[in-house]
């Protein structure tokens, strides 16, 4: 007897799914084989296409051990991003799923309240807590989408490519293979760290130019 069909049991199937067959090639009436049931009877938990892979993107989401609380706000968002870049690694076939659509449910949106609790409890504005983490996020899912199809990519040599015209590419062709992607992150990922102390550091000139922590300026009263 197959265990009682519900929506975790779904958007489990859903994911172990297009783990194994892609994203391409998803579908409903798949999922309901693979189930041992109608695919209209998944209609009776999610009510559309959309709605499930929400479901599997909030999946994703949850699969992320976020680091313990830290007062270093630059090491912990660090940490967040290789985590989530790890994903893609993990899920290979699903992570284009979560990197190309909003969280749109409770639970994923769980964990963007704690990177922005953490950005603000640093000194960020609302805004300026927003910016980062929107700076982030393109940072990681750009980061994790590259590692995919750096992996699957031929040589430069192996793509018939006349390097004779390209001389510049051909230089710096070692450095932009598979072997040099850990590196060039960790890189990356230190200049973006780089820039987030200097926004959270120094207030917007709108603000006065403020730094965070540094005590405001007594007006004086005194007349000379």
């Amino acid at each position: 007897m197959r265990p009682r069909l519900s929506p975790e049991r779904i958007s489990a199937g859903a994911l172990a799914l297009i783990e194994k067959d892609g994203l391409e090639a998803f579908s409903t009436r798949r999922l309901g084989e693979a189930l041992g049931v109608e695919a209209m009877a998944l209609y009776h938990h999610f009510p559309s296409r959309a709605a499930l892979f929400d479901a599997v993107a909030e999946r994703l989401v949850a699969s992320i051990a976020l680091p313990a609380d830290s007062p270093d706000i630059l090491a912990w968002l660090a940490e967040t991003v290789r985590r989530y870049v790890m994903l893609a690694r993990r899920y290979p076939q699903a992570f284009p799923l979560l990197a190309t659509r909003r969280f749109n449910t409770e639970p994923a949106l769980l964990f963007v309240e704690r990177i922005l609790a953490a950005l603000e409890a640093a000194g960020a504005s609302p805004q300026e807590a927003a910016d980062i983490f929107r700076g982030l996020g393109a940072f990681a899912n750009g980061a994790a989408l590259a590692d995919l199809a750096i992996r699957s990519a031929p040589a430069l040599a192996d793509r018939g490519v006349d390097t004779g015209r390209l001389p510049h590419v051909a230089r710096a062709a070692r450095f932009l293979g598979a072997a040099q992607a850990k590196r060039q992150f960790e890189a990356n990922l230190a200049m973006l760290m780089m820039g987030v102390a200097e926004r959270l550091k120094l207030r917007p000139a709108s603000s006065g130019g403020r730094r965070i922590g540094a005590k405001k300026k007594r007006r004086s009263t005194r007349k000379d």
